[in-house]
């Protein structure tokens, strides 16, 4: 079977072993057309020893296999057994992807997947997966079973009367069956005659509406000329700043300004179980490829959609696009735009007057519109004359790579219609020949990855890490799921201190300002290194490593303040110490020391505070609080009160209390811990407000504390709302907490 190398190691080791002048030769080449042709011409693609037998193997790898489909569902059913049931959820879902099309393997692994589904109370998937089993051979004399599952999770999601026809479909079924023994069938009509009593009782409580996601509002209208943006921006050009979006209006904070789908997406292969392959929402139904065992989707349209535009081509090179990183972007950039349109681009931006003009604004249309089309993607910004010579060279062995898969897939052959993909992978890479066509796609897929460099956004959704099933505090951090391009965000220029926050719903980028922005004023994202996160040092070597440009936003034009999340204490005073390389001093008092008491004791607790989480993720609570204790009380001697390590045991500690139930015991801890965390981030920041979530979730436990928690949901509220727009879950989660620590005040 076909392995996959290292490509980024390949193409180092090409380099080191590139002859100066033949380095020379590529650096003098300006042209990425040129460039693409030079690197063919040298043959370096064919000193990558495992990548010819992966072309030649690679069209049998991830098929569909009835016999691993079985494996996965047995090993599922015994971990079901056991209860384990996020674990065969898993197992399952492999199931489901390793199963032929249209096969009763199939409609099986949809059955036993919808089953524990419904045990983890997810109903909505557990109905997408019963539909999809009946779709696919799910065997006619049990299939009351999934019926009688679909009344049970209608039932729990408030849809009275359409439970009340699927229990009239079960309960046909299961009168009229000759196969289900007498025993059983008594218990399930007792089962179902309860159901139907459960469904009467409630059909006051019929609900509608079931978590549908609205799309943001744009603040004003939709731009006429951007037209992924509100009116109340406008895109601006002068040659210091290059493009860049201005407010024409007074923006309130909060306000939606662009809401845009991205040109092209690409699902991270860490989230391929998770995530639908074409449009990243998370899944409901599984709906998986129809010839590979790697990818699933939302539904049949996602399905066809990404089969028709780019599937089809990447399929079964899935291993390679993988081990080429942000580079696949470009591969799929190209497939998105398509074979004939990109031929026809290049004609028209070569026979056009209006294109040729040295004045042209990037992006902008002959119809003077800016929008979501393949010219905003390819005026995107290269830096190609910033990047170094070493890069630029591995850049340019990538886009080969990805020209040979285009060529070998049948793409670059295409006239009209559906693509044939030719399967020709026997065929030597380095005997292939490239036409002046084919050189002007591997020119474009390197001009797509020098672009992503600086342009590619990534696309990012709350993760929730819990100690247990039960903990109250938790951590939350934003974690990246796809990498995609986004032109009319990407006039944004940057700043340390941004005046807009981007959200995410599904693949749809949400640009909402942060604070108010007045008329004339310019709207800038960050790009990353942020004056709440890093040293004004670590900002400009950040930028002008991967953004080539030295950062003179008003966070770096002034001093680094004392950075007194890292600071020691004074002994005497309290206050935060400054540091020489060998002392602390105190400019409150006149204390001084040397460092190195600070040092040992700082050394101490790291060790003590592992100790104490060992011990947290074994679940022994007693003897995590005896060792977080012990650390803090070291810390409280050298540590400034708003260090970050104190802020963190303090939070551990909350954490150890509210998984005891000692909530009142919690509330100092994560009070301190909460207080440091919006000095660090700022008082609106993201941040701060998942942190009073947490609080506001340990108060309303706690006894004697609902005033300061109602207080506690009402800064988080206002902070998410800023931040994400009030139809946020997390906004609707904390309303209704509001709601039940109300009733509570008035029992009280």
């Amino acid at each position: 079977m076909a392995t996959i190398g290292n490509w980024q190691a390949a193409t180092e080791s090409i380099w080191k072993a590139s002859s100066i002048d033949s380095i020379d030769h590529f650096k003098s080449l300006k042209d990425e057309i040129d460039k693409i042709a030079f690197m063919h011409k040298m043959g370096n693609i064919g000193n990558v020893s495992w990548l010819q037998f992966y072309m030649e193997s690679c069209e049998k790898l991830h098929l569909k296999s009835p016999e691993k489909s079985t494996q996965h569902r047995n090993y599922g059913n015994k971990l079901f057994q056991e209860k384990k049931y996020k674990d065969a959820l898993e197992f399952y879902t492999q199931s489901v992807l390793e199963a032929p099309d249209k096969t009763k393997d199939l409609g099986l692994a949809y059955g036993n997947h919808s089953a524990v589904c419904f045990y983890l109370k997810l109903y909505q998937e557990t109905i997408e997966s019963i539909k999809l089993a009946l779709d696919n051979q799910y065997p006619e004399p049990t299939s009351y079973k999934l019926y009688l599952r679909w009344a049970h999770c209608l039932y729990h999601t408030g849809e009275m009367q359409q439970a009340s026809n699927k229990v009239s479909i079960v309960k046909s079924e299961v009168l009229e069956s000759k196969e289900i023994e007498e025993k059983r069938k008594v218990k399930l009509l007792e089962e179902i005659k309860l159901l139907e009593g459960n469904i009467a009782k409630n059909r006051s409580q019929e609900t509608t509406e079931h978590n549908k996601k609205v799309q943001p509002e744009l603040f004003q209208d939709r731009d006429t000329v951007l037209t992924q943006a509100s009116s109340a921006v406008t895109m601006k050009y002068d040659k210091d700043r290059g493009r860049y979006l201005q407010a024409t209006c007074k923006i309130p904070a909060g306000s939606v300004i662009i809401a845009e789908k991205p040109y092209a997406t690409v699902l991270l292969p860490d989230h391929y179980q998770t995530h639908c392959h074409h449009c990243i929402g998370q899944l409901t139904a599984i709906v998986p490829c129809r010839r590979c065992s790697s990818v699933l989707y939302c539904s049949e349209t996602c399905r066809q959609q990404s089969w028709s535009v780019y599937h089809q081509i990447e399929c079964q090179y899935l291993d390679i696009c993988h081990s080429i990183g942000i580079a696949h972007l470009s591969l799929r950039i190209v497939l998105t735009a398509g074979h004939q349109h990109l031929l026809d681009f290049r004609e028209k931006m070569s026979a056009s007057e209006f294109y040729q003009k040295e004045d042209r604004i990037g992006g902008v249309t002959e119809e003077g519109t800016y929008d979501k089309s393949y010219l905003s993607v390819y005026d995107l910004m290269t830096h190609a004359l910033d990047i170094e010579t070493a890069d630029s060279f591995q850049y340019t062995l990538t886009a080969l790579l990805l020209l040979t898969i285009l060529k070998k897939s049948g793409w670059l052959e295409k006239k009209s219609g559906d693509i044939k993909v030719t399967n020709d992978n026997t065929e030597d890479i380095t005997k292939l020949q490239f036409s002046q066509d084919d050189l002007y796609f591997g020119g474009l897929l390197l001009r797509h990855i020098e672009q992503l460099v600086c342009n590619a956004h990534a696309i990012t959704e709350l993760q929730v890490t819990q100690t247990s099933d039960t903990s109250l505090v938790d951590s939350k951090s934003q974690e990246r799921v796809a990498t995609a391009i986004y032109p009319t965000t990407s006039l944004l220029n940057h700043s340390c201190d941004p005046s807009i926050i981007p959200g995410f719903n599904k693949d749809m980028l949400v640009v909402r300002v942060t604070k108010d922005v007045d008329p004339g004023e310019e709207i800038f994202n960050c790009y990353g290194p942020h004056h709440k996160r890093m040293s004004k040092m670590e900002r400009q070597q950040a930028l002008k490593t991967q953004y080539y440009f030295s950062c003179q936003c008003p966070s770096c034009q002034i001093y680094d303040e004392q950075d007194i999340f890292t600071s020691y204490c004074c002994p005497l005073c309290k206050a935060a110490l400054k540091e020489s390389e060998t002392t602390c001093f105190c400019t409150s008092c006149d204390f001084t020391d040397h460092v190195t008491m600070f040092l040992t004791n700082e050394n101490k607790a790291k060790n003590m505070f592992i100790d104490g989480l060992k011990s947290l993720q074994i679940q022994d609570i007693e003897g995590a609080i005896q060792k977080f204790t012990n650390c803090l009380s070291v810390q409280l001697k050298v540590l400034y009160k708003h260090h970050k390590s104190l802020a963190e045991t303090k939070d551990c500690l909350a954490q150890c209390y509210a998984l005891s139930k000692k909530y009142n015991k919690a509330i100092p801890y994560l009070r301190d811990s909460v207080c440091t965390l919006g000095k660090l981030y700022g008082d609106t920041s993201i941040e701060y407000a998942n942190e009073l979530h947490k609080f506001a979730g340990v108060l309303y436990y706690a006894e004697g504390f609902l005033e300061e928690g109602l207080s506690v949901i009402d800064k988080a509220v206002q902070i998410f709302t800023l931040h994400c727009g009030n139809k946020y879950e997390l906004v609707q989660e904390l309303e209704e907490m509001k709601i039940c620590m109300l009733d509570k005040l008035k029992l009280e």
